[in-house]
C-alpha cells in the first residue's frame, strides 16, 4: 500500500483504493473531507503556495484553532458516513483513512504545538506589537512552521488523491 511522508508525518493512502461502482454516499463522504481540506488555509496552505510554507498574514493562534476545528469536522464525517452506509462493503472504508489522519498526523501535531504555543502566547505582553511581530518571537517558531509545512504538504497530497480517486471537481 502506498505511503507518503512529510517530516515526521506518514499516512497510508492504500485504504482509499477504490473498486467497483461508487455510490453517491461514497462520493459525498469524500467530498465533505475534501471540502474541509481545501477551504482551510491552516490545513493545506495558501492555494498558490506550492511549498505549503507561506505563513504570511496568518495569526498562528487562529490557525491552530482552525486546524483543531478541522479535526472535529473530520471526526464528524466519520460519524455521518459509517461503514454500513457506504455501498461497497468490500472496499476499505474512507473512515479508516480519516481515523489514521486524525490519530497519526493531526493529533500528534496538535499535541506537540497547540498547548505549548497557546501557553506561551497567553503569557506575552502584547503592548504595541503587532500579533505578527509577537508570534515571531515564539522560541520554537521556525520549528513549528517547519512541522506545519510538512503537515500541509501531506494534506495537499491527500486532497489531490481524494479528487482523483473519487472523481471530484478539483478546486484551485
Amino acid at each position: 500500500m502506498p505511503e507518503i511522508s512529510e517530516g515526521n508525518f506518514t499516512i497510508n493512502f492504500g485504504v482509499i483504493k477504490l473498486g467497483g461502482k461508487l455510490s453517491e454516499q461514497d462520493r459525498q463522504c469524500a467530498w465533505q473531507l475534501y471540502t474541509e481540506i481545501v477551504t482551510r488555509v491552516a490545513v493545506s496552505g495558501k492555494r498558490r503556495d506550492e511549498t505549503s510554507s507561506d505563513f504570511s498574514g496568518e495569526v498562528i493562534v487562529e490557525s491552530l484553532s482552525s486546524l483543531h476545528a478541522f479535526f472535529q469536522e473530520a471526526r464528524q464525517i466519520m460519524k455521518d458516513f459509517p461503514v454500513g452506509k457506504l455501498k461497497e462493503k468490500n472496499q476499505s472504508h474512507l473512515g479508516i483513512l480519516i481515523h489514521d489522519l486524525l490519530a497519526d498526523v493531526l493529533r500528534p501535531f496538535l499535541e506537540k504545538w497547540q498547548a505549548d504555543f497557546r501557553a506561551w502566547w497567553e503569557q506575552q505582553d502584547r503592548g504595541k506589537q503587532s500579533w505578527f511581530e509577537l508570534q515571531g518571537k515564539y522560541p520554537k517558531y521556525q520549528e513549528l512552521l517547519d512541522d506545519w509545512a510538512h503537515l500541509r504538504k501531506l494534506m495537499r497530497k491527500l486532497e489531490h488523491r481524494l479528487s482523483d480517486e473519487y472523481k471530484l471537481q478539483r478546486m484551485g
